[in-house]
């Protein structure tokens, strides 16, 4: 595996956008499989980096969240080089991972977990009186949060490193959540195309 993702790296320039997600690769009979951290060419669906879950990693200090650390990890070999990474899991999405990311020239997009503790108040609360399709921006830090409300009970965060918003309409969706629309299938086609289709059931394949 670690000269497969080498050859990747010294022979293939990946795209400006990057996804980061976990993938779970079967194993016979399928009923168990092995955890995959990895980051793919959002474009391409080439998979440039990735490394398997073992469980407690030596090298992680306890003060970084086990999500912040996969990423970073992750996108190791890609700093200074202004890419853009999408978390497809909001579990790998936090404001300090955002900050970290800025410092190595890298962009972040991401769904945002509820309860993280640097959300304000509106994000966190289940029942709020904001009227359905209507967007909130917060700006914190050099991030930009956004609320968006899609369903009468349930809202959307996202948070961004990335983009800037400066006006919203309450008739079209956000551009952040626009965007993570479009990009973060990513890992999820690159999972199936590792896979193999079943035949098992009669059929004329």
């Amino acid at each position: 595996m670690n000269r497969f993702i080498g050859n990747n790296q010294n022979n293939y320039k990946p795209d400006m956008n990057l996804t980061v997600d976990e993938q779970l690769f079967p194993t016979k009979p399928d009923k168990f499989g092995i955890k995959f951290l990895l980051a793919s060419d959002a474009n391409s669906k080439y998979i440039i980096k990735n490394f398997p879950y073992l469980g407690k990693e030596e090298s992680r200090s306890l003060s970084i969240p086990f999500g912040e650390f996969v990423v970073l990890k992750i996108v190791e070999p890609l700093t200074r080089c202004w890419k853009h990474v999408t978390t497809e899991n909001n579990f790998f999405t936090s404001a300090s991972l955002a900050t970290k990311l800025l410092a190595k020239r890298i962009t972040l997009l991401g769904t945002i977990r509820g309860n993280r503790r640097e959300l304000p108040k509106l994000a966190k609360s289940a029942k709020d009186k904001v009227e359905r399709f209507l967007t909130v921006l917060y700006k914190p830090n050099n991030c930009t949060l956004t609320i968006y409300k899609f369903k009468p009970s349930k809202n959307v965060t996202i948070l961004t490193s990335n983009h800037k918003i400066k006006s919203i309409t309450t008739e079209s969706e956000p551009e952040t959540v626009a965007y993570y629309n479009k990009i973060k299938f990513g890992i999820d086609v690159t999972d199936q195309m590792a896979r193999k289709y079943s035949v098992k059931s009669k059929s004329y394949r």
